[in-house]
């Protein structure tokens, strides 16, 4: 009796439709901080990106009036340029990072303390961990499917919970991370499939909206901490 208690009380905490399912109720409870949070990320993300294209556009004018004039190597002059953009594309990316990172940092709060606030999508605070995680997870992933399908599709399927992880569990290391990552996988191969499943197809009926695509990555964020928290044994 007492493994038939233990086994229910497991597929209870780790049951893919109630997952599914309280991702939308904490959504609906959260559903101006989850849209308009969001909506200031892109606004100041999109000023970033205006001031960096700025500066390109202004290096490329000095780098070719220093060319017209005769001053520096051509070589000189063109490893400059891509210098700077190379320096674009980086400041670009970590922006981007940034933003995902906070978007795992403000589901995982909610459903801890059952408070969300749009200022949660500014934070810098603790957030740099969080960011290295969300770097190599997406280059293992990568990197998966340079390979072939099938170690992509591994790689997806154990490490896509690493942002989750180190978002629930912030003081794990980065290598404690990749391996609590592949436990929350393995602890039930079905309900993890079923999980991932579940979230494709949500993808595929949001994905034909506007709206649809602004509330996908919300839900689909819940789903991943939502799951990770009831697999490591975590209330919410």
């Amino acid at each position: 009796s007492t493994d038939h208690g233990e086994d229910s009380l497991f597929g209870r905490d780790v049951d893919a439709i109630q997952v599914l399912a309280d991702s939308f109720r904490y959504f609906g409870r959260g559903w101006a901080q989850w849209i308009f949070g969001p909506l200031v990320q892109i606004v100041i993300v999109s000023i970033l990106y205006l001031l960096l294209t700025l500066v390109l556009a202004g290096s490329g004018t000095s780098i070719d009036a220093l060319a017209n004039r005769g001053s520096g190597s051509d070589a000189a002059l063109t490893g400059g340029l891509i210098a700077v953009m190379l320096l674009a594309i980086i400041a670009m990316f970590l922006v981007f990072i940034w933003s995902i990172s906070t978007w795992y940092k403000a589901a995982n709060k909610q459903v801890d303390t059952g408070m969300l606030e749009i200022k949660d999508f500014l934070s810098f605070k603790n957030v740099a961990g969080l960011m290295a995680v969300n770097v190599l997870s997406w280059l293992v992933i990568s990197l998966g499917f340079v390979l072939l399908i099938i170690p992509g599709l591994f790689a997806a399927f154990f490490f896509t919970w690493m942002p989750a992880v180190k978002a629930v569990r912030p003081e794990l290391s980065v290598g404690e991370t990749f391996g609590a990552s592949i436990e929350v996988a393995k602890k039930n191969v079905g309900v993890t499939i079923l999980v991932v499943v579940l979230s494709a197809v949500l993808y595929a009926v949001l994905s034909f909206t506007l709206v649809g695509m602004f509330v996908y990555p919300a839900l689909n964020t819940l789903i991943l901490v939502l799951f990770v928290r009831r697999t490591l044994g975590l209330r919410g």
